[in-house]
């Protein structure tokens, strides 16, 4: 079986979990604002989990990694969108990013996000009525499919059993991780 089919399979369950509710919770969003303290959020926990795969998948062991480093546009987001500084609310468990397999399981489920993110920045130009604030979620752009395409090619090399087993565990964590992470978030007052 290919990594990436056993990745899908194993994660499906707390995939569809986090998905449901990050749809939940965009759903309740009225206003600018309201998306800003989201991307607030979000950024909380994209900044530092990208942090930590960045310490495994440099430039030298995996080239594209700059270009798939994307917390940044979250800042640029949220700056187009309010003139109001927020204050970041940094996410302090992250699950174990402490190999290169690792690193790899935990960008598995960032980049597979950026396919979900055109369907979200459709459902915020719906709710809000403007297009602002919405590069973070447009990732790569016209890109988005060819670049998801050749992590999963990346993916699907040959690893050992051991090396496929860390890359699953990282991704499983990185499900849970978010998964948490939205549940403490999604606790708060309307997003409006």
């Amino acid at each position: 079986m290919q990594l990436t089919a056993e990745l899908r399979e194993s994660t499906e369950t707390i995939h569809l979990a986090s998905e449901k509710k990050m749809v939940q919770t965009l759903k309740r969003v009225a206003t600018e604002h309201g998306y800003a303290r989201l991307l607030n959020w979000l950024y909380g926990f994209y900044a530092p989990l990208e942090e930590l795969i960045r310490f495994h998948l440099t430039p030298e062991t995996f080239p594209d990694m700059i270009r798939r480093s994307r917390a940044e546009f979250i800042l640029w987001d949220i700056k187009e969108l309010t003139a109001e500084r927020l204050k970041p609310d940094i996410c302090r468990q992250l699950p174990v990013i402490d190999s290169y397999p690792r690193a790899l399981g935990a960008l598995y489920v960032l980049e597979g996000s950026t396919l979900g993110g055109r369907i979200i920045s459709g459902m915020v130009i719906r709710q809000l009525g403007s297009e602002k604030g919405l590069s973070f979620f447009n990732s790569y752009g016209a890109e988005t499919d060819r670049m998801w395409q050749l992590f999963k090619d990346f993916l699907n090399s040959p690893w050992s059993p051991q090396q496929r087993k860390e890359i699953i565990a990282g991704a499983e964590d990185t499900f849970i991780t978010f998964n948490n992470w939205i549940d403490q978030h999604d606790l708060q007052p309307s997003m409006g």
